[in-house]
């Protein structure tokens, strides 16, 4: 019996608004995220404070704490400006300088959580909110959610009570979703949570962490392309005047406004904290909420189970679910984001070249795959399913295969229970940063693909799978250009 097969593609580019806060891991996120520029539809750009970073009041008699400036963002976009004509050459969609500069905006800095004071940055979010742009609009929290809170404010302080107050919050709801790195400031618990209780919210206050400051826990063969071995030959020397502003570990750099003590720059931090090299990976902890957004086929933006570059989510839109560790031998939240942690950084790579690669030809792009029979399958449980992978590499590189199974997102138990995490606890700051568990005891795949390494991939569907389990297989192409890139296809087969 053949299986009965839909196809549904979504390959429109995200629409979002970047708001941060401005410390050194956001300033390489953003650097990273003028890279990826191409690949979302970036609305806004709007500072912000948090509990770490603002620039004070002095009416007020607050005194700036770890401040940074406002006027890094436009430096920065000016050195995406100079190497623009050469990523342009890569990809057209990469928005102009200007119009970046255009939607760059400063919102409520001036205190942790200050949300009293409608500011350029809450106004443009509000406009923003309510336009008439039906798409989905993610909003980044990097920092605190001030400035987000105050544009909500603004709105409702307009329209409450009016005729109209019904189809704004409908808007409201059906448009915003935040993704909210840690929770920074008190703004989104004591205003928007009660004021807009039904307003989407993604938060990571978990994974995050290990592409951010605790990367170095894990285990070395999983963070290689972190270490300052990487760096050395991927993104250090000339790659432009863009990246000539990432900072890694001991690389000179000082932070302006910044805490001597959390200069990482210096050599008096590498001293202080032995555990680095120089030149290793500082931390980008903000960047998994623009990964998040990235297409590359996972179709992470159908559903924040299905997992992909920013990470897997519960379906409380909570990271509080593990995938399964092979260096650990355990289920991690962290594992959610760090098992992509290569090919992030190899598409990466390939990225930091085309600021200098003056030609098409002159640099490596990234795979695609397509699968033949449709990326949504019905199947019988015992029925015997096959799938036929399709690549296309945009320099003619040569491609490998690999179908692998993501049993972790699947609804079908797998044969195993649901796995129970605990909380785990960082000494230093209180925060979540990871939910384990042992791996089940004979742990195996139910599963077992037939040709996995070939571009047509059989298997059959576990007969005690109940009507609407689903499955979820990941088709894999690598190409053997510099860096080895990566392009994927999920396929849901769903029990029937």
């Amino acid at each position: 019996m053949a299986a009965e097969l839909t196809t549904r593609t979504m390959r429109q580019k995200a629409r979002t608004v970047i708001t941060t806060d401005g410390e050194v891991d956001d300033q390489d996120s953003f650097i990273r995220a003028l890279l990826y520029a191409n690949d979302m539809d970036i609305a806004g750009i709007v500072l912000t404070s948090s509990v770490f970073h603002y620039a004070g009041d002095e009416a007020r008699g607050i005194v700036p704490y770890r401040w940074t400036g406002s006027t890094w963002p436009l430096e920065f976009i000016d050195a995406y400006a100079q190497v623009y004509p050469n990523l342009a050459q890569h990809d057209p969609a990469y928005p102009t300088p200007d119009y970046l500069r255009s939607v760059y905006k400063v919102g409520n800095v001036s205190y942790k959580g200050e949300m009293s004071q409608v500011t350029e940055g809450s106004r443009f979010l509000e406009q923003l909110f309510l336009d008439d742009d039906p798409r989905t609009l993610y909003v980044q929290t990097w920092g605190g959610t001030n400035t987000t809170a105050r544009a909500l404010k603004s709105i409702e302080e307009r329209y409450a009570g009016t005729p109209e107050w019904g189809a704004v919050q409908a808007k409201v709801y059906g448009k915003l979703v935040l993704y909210i790195i840690l929770d920074q400031d008190e703004s989104y618990a004591n205003y928007i949570a009660p004021h807009w209780p039904n307003l989407q919210v993604l938060v990571d206050a978990s994974s995050f962490w290990h592409f951010a400051y605790l990367w170095k826990q894990h285990p070395a063969p999983l963070i290689k392309s972190l270490g300052a071995a990487w760096h050395r030959q991927n993104v250090l020397g000339d790659h432009g005047p863009l990246m000539a502003r990432y900072a890694l570990m001991g690389d000179g750099k000082t932070m302006p406004g910044e805490l001597d003590d959390e200069q990482r720059g210096w050599d008096a931090y590498l001293a202080a904290n032995p555990g680095y090299q120089r030149y290793d990976f500082i931390s980008e902890g903000d960047s998994p909420s623009f990964f998040y957004l990235l297409q590359p086929g996972l179709r992470a933006l159908e559903d924040p189970t299905f997992g992909g570059w920013g990470g897997r989510f519960g379906a409380d839109h909570k990271n509080t679910v593990g995938d399964y560790d092979p260096y650990t031998g355990r289920y991690e939240a962290s594992y959610t984001l760090m098992r992509w942690v290569d090919d992030i950084q190899a598409d990466f790579a390939a990225r930091v070249d085309w600021c200098t690669a003056e030609r098409f030809q002159d640099a490596n792009h990234a795979p695609s795959v397509q699968v033949l029979e449709g990326i949504d399958v019905t199947a019988a449980p015992g029925q015997r399913v096959t799938l036929t992978a399709r690549g296309d590499d945009p320099d003619g590189d040569a491609l490998s295969y690999r179908w692998w199974h993501y049993f972790e997102a699947d609804t079908y138990a797998n044969g195993h229970d649901p796995v129970q995490l605990h909380d785990d606890v960082h000494a230093a700051t209180g925060f979540l940063i990871d939910r384990s568990a042992d791996a089940p005891a004979g742990k195996q795949d139910a599963l077992v693909l037939e040709d996995a390494n070939k571009p047509q991939v059989s298997f059959v569907v576990p007969a005690d799978a109940q009507p609407g389990d689903t499955i979820h297989l990941i088709a894999q192409v690598q190409d053997d250009g510099a860096h080895g890139l990566k392009g994927y296809q999920r396929v849901v087969i769903t029990a029937r």
